[in-house]
């Protein structure tokens, strides 16, 4: 017998929720040309790079796709976030905006690329900082990037 689900207000029984590539290969033990394919494939099927992941619980929800590439405690054995190095470049590539409010990094209310700038420390291994570092430039660059795109988009209007 099927009961009314409070989510959907429906009779029907819940359906599995389909996760999106974009949030599920960063956080899998694929290799990096497995998750770029992927997620190559995704943003080609035309998924948002910024769209929100969908379980509804946080425990269970990893934010944004630029959230799950660097939520280290998901990360399976002993992958690193720094391997998905790559695919946070796609993202960014593709319009992933880094100020967007993350509930994944620990800290609430602030964005991913604010959060981060506080953990940029020494008690970080080296190989971590540096990749902070490097990040944050990244998304400097990308944060340049989408505020003109938007700015040519507004002047178009």
């Amino acid at each position: 017998m099927s009961q009314a689900s409070p989510a959907n207000g429906s009779t029907q029984p819940d359906q599995p929720v389909q996760r999106s590539q974009l949030i599920t290969e960063p956080i899998s033990n694929h290799s990096v040309e497995t998750m770029l394919a992927a997620c190559r494939a995704s943003i080609a099927n035309g998924e948002d790079v910024n769209a929100p992941d969908t379980p509804p619980h946080v425990g269970h929800n990893e934010g944004r796709p630029l959230d799950a590439c660097l939520r280290q405690t998901h990360m399976p054995g002993k992958k690193s976030i720094v391997e998905n190095l790559p695919v946070i470049e796609l993202l960014l590539e593709h319009g992933a905006d880094p100020r967007l409010y993350s509930r994944s990094v620990g800290v609430v209310a602030i964005p991913i690329v604010l959060a981060r700038r506080y953990s940029v420390d020494e008690e970080e291994k080296e190989e971590h900082r540096a990749f902070w570092k490097h990040l944050l430039g990244l998304f400097e660059e990308a944060i340049v990037r989408i505020d003109a795109k938007r700015k040519e988009t507004e002047g178009d209007g």
